[in-house]
């Protein structure tokens, strides 16, 4: 199933997504400091790459 920019962004609230040549990246918009264990920036070759990266920072939350 194809993913659009639309359906990631109303999926992961606090990230802004942005397409980057040769892929796609997320950067939260609210940092997060680096001893928490999660990731600020996460990037993928494709969007469907892209949410899985930003569905294993959802479950990885503290």
């Amino acid at each position: 199933m194809q993913v659009t920019v639309a359906q990631v962004i109303g999926a992961f609230l606090g990230w802004q997504v942005y397409d980057l040549a040769g892929g796609w990246a997320a950067v939260r918009t609210n940092l997060l400091p680096r001893a928490s264990g999660l990731s600020n920036v996460r990037c993928g070759e494709t969007l469907e790459e892209l949410v899985r990266h930003l569905e294993s920072e959802t479950r990885h939350r503290p």
